[in-house]
């Protein structure tokens, strides 16, 4: 199995005037994981908020769940745009549409499904208390098998609420041959620029929206119009921009790209560490945005020089940070039946998250080995010998 998130490609599997041999990216892997550690701990933090200090550094750095999801969106339009733009990042998707697609779907169906699986108790209990019609309980349910739930606002956070993310994914994936077509002809500046007035434009619609309040007792879908898909695409756009970039720019040197990184990393811990100190802006798209950008052109090109970020354990945990994100809601539910059924076992609240965090990591790993992998090469078929494996491995 790769360990990275791009492995060379083979001319015959491309096609003529495609790109091949493009090195492997394998800091990003291991900057996946690290994303969805931020959204593990943000939502750890929601539920038992007695593990951080209400005001200082720790509260601050595990605040960052949304935007995780941002990076996660980014990058994702990042390496969609490395494995399968044309020359340059340039030009038609290097594999039909259709087979584009089923190797997405191959790459987040298996995870996805058994997180419903898992989850599928605590709906139950849900459903079964609803005041709503059959036939909307049957509609919202639906719409979350198709990854259709945040189209809706009253489904947003049904069943598992992470997989609203994957709502949104699958729209990019819904865009992206033809967005690799129309958007090769731009020059990449105007790419850029262009995509991220429009991630200004639309941070600008939230903090708006956000800034009236939310309404007392108002259910969790008040936030839908900020999660709304549509509104992530410039996102995605500004990542596809990005490899753009990245593979047609000046070539720097990995100690130089190394430094990229740690100047975004310094910047996004310097941020969320002083979250109480900073105007709430200062987390906002606008500016976290470019400090992504930082991160991923800065591993990017960082190859093996930044050694302790391509360790094979951190590229392994790396790889099953999409089953992190993507079951860590349900197993939280696990993990919380679990302690319930000790009574005297009384773990302190920081004690308590440590043990939950390596019980979701223990768990991902063994369902990215077990489930996940041998579930994509079925689902994938032939379709998945003739690119290289890591056309699938990009977390939704």
């Amino acid at each position: 199995m790769s360990r990275s998130l791009a492995l060379p490609m083979e001319r015959n599997a491309i096609g003529a005037g495609q790109p091949a041999n493009r090195p492997p990216l394998p800091i990003l892997t291991t900057l996946r994981f690290f994303a969805a550690a931020e959204v593990v701990a943000f939502h750890a933090a929601q539920a038992r908020p007695g593990w951080t200090t209400p005001v200082g550094i720790l509260s601050g750095l595990v605040s960052g769940g949304y935007p995780a999801v941002v990076f996660f969106f980014v990058l994702s339009g990042f390496i969609l745009a490395y494995v399968h733009g044309g020359e340059n990042g340039r030009g038609e998707c290097n594999v039909s549409a259709t087979r584009f697609w089923r190797l997405r779907f191959a790459r987040i169906a298996p995870a996805y499904y058994l997180g419903l699986l898992l989850a599928l108790p605590i709906v139950i209990q849900v459903v079964a208390q609803s005041h709503a019609s059959e036939l909307k309980i049957a509609i919202g349910l639906a719409s979350v098998v198709v990854f259709l739930q945040a189209w809706w606002p009253a489904y947003l956070s049904l069943w598992n609420f992470p997989a609203w993310s994957l709502s949104v994914e699958c729209l990019f994936y819904a865009l992206f041959p033809s967005l690799t077509r129309t958007l090769g002809r731009w020059p990449v500046v105007a790419l850029l620029a262009g995509s991220y007035v429009l991630i200004a434009l639309t941070c600008t619609y939230r903090l708006e929206y956000m800034s009236t309040g939310v309404p007392g007792g108002a259910p969790a879908h008040w936030l839908m119009p900020t999660l709304f898909p549509l509104l992530h695409v410039p996102l995605f756009v500004f990542g596809m921009g990005l490899a753009r970039f990245f593979l047609s720019g000046r070539h720097l040197s990995p100690r130089l790209h190394a430094a990229i990184l740690g100047i975004g990393v310094g910047l996004l811990v310097l941020i969320f560490g002083s979250a109480w100190l900073l105007p709430s802006w200062m987390r906002s798209d606008i500016v976290l945005v470019p400090i992504f950008a930082l991160v991923i052109i800065g591993g990017a090109g960082s190859g093996s020089s930044v050694k302790l970020l391509t360790l094979p354990i951190f590229l392994l945990l790396g790889e099953a940070s999409y089953s992190m994100y993507i079951l860590h809601i349900p197993l939280r539910y696990c993990w919380e039946a679990l302690i319930m059924g000790m009574p005297g076992l009384g773990l302190a609240p920081w004690l308590h998250y440590l043990l939950y965090f390596g019980f979701v990591v223990l768990v991902s790993v063994v369902v990215f080995r077990h489930v996940e992998t041998p579930m994509r090469k079925w689902i994938a078929g032939r379709s998945e010998k003739r690119l290289p494996r890591t056309a699938v491995a990009v977390a939704g």
